[in-house]
């Protein structure tokens, strides 16, 4: 299988402007909410001063027009005949326009205010970086990745296991994971099983979150160890062989005394000890 990163995100600008400045490069390590990319932001600040401008005079125009209402009231309560009641509605419409005018003013100016935050984009986890697709200078385009990056402590391996196997398998079961490049053996448990065979290989995809990260990197070879089932083994201490030119040797204790008997060894231990295939049973003394 391969290693990857559960946590993975793409950083992509919502806005279309220049880049002013990116502090990350690949491989860097950010913390989550860090600065790593500024877009110019001037034309951005210009248009939330113009909404804001919009504002103050859509408040200004509400301010004059019910006044003029409120006057107009004033004028028919005190003489029904100087003021008309159509006139009165018109004032009345136009309080209500101006309203209008300024809830739309207002809400221009939010999306001006929400634009220009968009100018400074942030990490949203805590990771490292991979991937740098842009430089300053660049125009950022609304949607076009700028930086991809991932979260090192979520690594596990994606492994295609075949039914047979994978029928054997459960969600927490602990596993043993084997990176070649390094040599080396990582605890795993289960994560997730894709319930979904592929037709072609007829394989589950089987994803194993790893205990330990160090060292690893996505994209990594490793592979996955299922148990299916327990054999035994005999070994012996090495030292116990002796050999004649291509043959082996051990010195077994019978009731007769010492006999030189052949055996047929294996693979080699992890310590001083080596698989004896044949020649020897469980509880031979050696």
């Amino acid at each position: 299988g391969t290693v990857r990163a559960k946590v993975e995100t793409v950083i992509s600008p919502v806005v279309t402007a220049t880049i002013s400045s990116i502090t990350v490069r690949s491989g860097d390590q950010v913390k989550q909410g860090e600065v790593v990319v500024r877009l110019d932001s001037r034309e951005l600040k210009a248009r939330a001063e113009q909404a804001r401008q919009a504002v103050v005079a859509a408040k200004a125009t509400r301010a004059r027009v019910e006044k003029d209402f409120k006057r107009m009231q004033n004028i028919r309560k005190a003489d029904a005949g100087a003021v008309s009641r159509a006139d009165l509605d018109r004032a009345q419409a136009a309080v209500s326009t101006t309203r209008a005018q300024l809830l739309r003013a207002q809400r221009q100016e939010d999306e001006a205010k929400t634009a220009l935050s968009y100018s400074t984009l942030t990490a949203p986890i805590a990771g490292r970086v991979v991937e740098r697709y842009a430089d300053p200078g660049d125009t950022a385009r609304q949607g076009e990745p700028l930086l991809r990056m991932y979260d090192p402590g979520t690594l596990r391996l994606e492994a295609s296991v075949r039914e047979s196997v994978a029928s054997k398998l459960a969600k927490g079961q602990q596993l043993s994971v084997r990176i070649d490049a390094l040599q080396k053996e990582f605890a795993g448990s289960v994560d997730e099983i894709v319930p979904s065979a592929d037709p072609g290989s007829r394989s589950f995809l089987v994803k194993v979150s790893l205990s330990s990260s160090a060292g690893l990197y996505p994209g990594m070879f490793g592979r996955l160890l299922v148990p299916i089932g327990q054999i035994d083994r005999i070994y012996i201490p090495q030292n116990a062989v002796t050999r004649v030119g291509q043959l082996d040797f051990v010195m077994v204790k019978t009731n007769e005394g010492a006999v030189r008997r052949y055996v047929r060894l294996g693979e080699q231990a992890a310590d001083d000890r080596v698989e004896a295939i044949s020649g020897l049973s469980a509880g031979d003394r050696i």
